[in-house]
């Protein structure tokens, strides 16, 4: 063969050989994306920062989640969507509280509450599809919209849901919700009596947190972590949050 044709062949190879390794680089980029930064300025008054996640994340590189490390901040805890109303299911729920606790990230799920549909056969499709899993923080209501239903059919609605989880797993789910809502349709209810509280209100001082009830602010929606090639909630919480929250299962 003359040297020439040899040399082509050569080139072709290595040139073959450097598109895929770019093209299987490129496939894994969502998996090991860097950051230095949380994206957000996180509030100082509070010691304990955590995410909550859902598929819309994508694959989480939860090695590298774990090992983010910005001014002695890391995720010391994570939520994580399991189910929503009565029939839809977080595809990644498993895979994200496997990978989360293997790479020694605290971990528990939220269940999204839809008012209109039955709080009993909600409670009890989020726990058939979640208490299988490996989690250790106490579940979590998230509860944002009340489809035009008063506040006292939103508490009992609230209140059933809660107190099946009890019944089935005898663990009592924490509130989330915005601010908003819970002035509009909890604050004057027994529920800021008997329950914990997680609430959500950005760019701003979040007075709530001065109620001893209260134990969790998600302070943003666009922070950047490594390893989550999407955006992701930010979230700050009391120094005894993980002691309030977490379970032996």
């Amino acid at each position: 063969m003359r040297w020439k044709a040899k040399l082509a062949i050569i080139i072709s190879v290595f040139l073959t050989g450097y598109l895929g390794f770019l093209l299987l680089n490129t496939n894994q980029a969502p998996n090991n994306k860097l950051f230095y930064s949380y994206g957000s300025e996180i509030p100082q008054s509070y010691p304990v920062l955590g995410i909550d996640v859902s598929h819309y994340q994508g694959d989480i590189n939860w090695e590298q989640v774990s090992d983010m490390n910005v001014k002695n901040d890391s995720i010391q805890f994570v939520y994580i969507k399991a189910t929503e109303g009565i029939s839809v299911k977080d595809d990644k729920a498993e895979y994200n509280v496997r990978q989360a606790r293997e790479n020694g990230v605290d971990a528990g799920f939220y269940h999204y509450f839809i008012p209109s549909e039955s709080a009993i056969k909600q409670a009890d499709f989020f726990v058939d599809e979640s208490y299988k899993f490996n989690y250790n923080l106490r579940p979590v209501i998230d509860i944002e919209v009340d489809e035009g239903f008063s506040s006292k059919r939103l508490i009992d609605s609230i209140s059933t849901f809660m107190d099946r989880i009890e019944e089935r797993i005898d663990e009592r789910p924490l509130i989330y919700t915005y601010s908003n809502f819970y002035k509009t349709h909890i604050e004057s209810s027994s529920l800021v009596v008997t329950e914990l509280f997680w609430i959500a209100q950005y760019n701003v001082d979040c007075p709530l947190m001065y109620l001893d009830n209260v134990l969790a602010w998600q302070f943003s929606e666009s922070g950047t972590v490594s390893g989550i090639n999407e955006n992701v909630d930010l979230n700050i919480a009391k120094e005894n949050f993980l002691e309030k929250v977490r379970i032996k299962k």
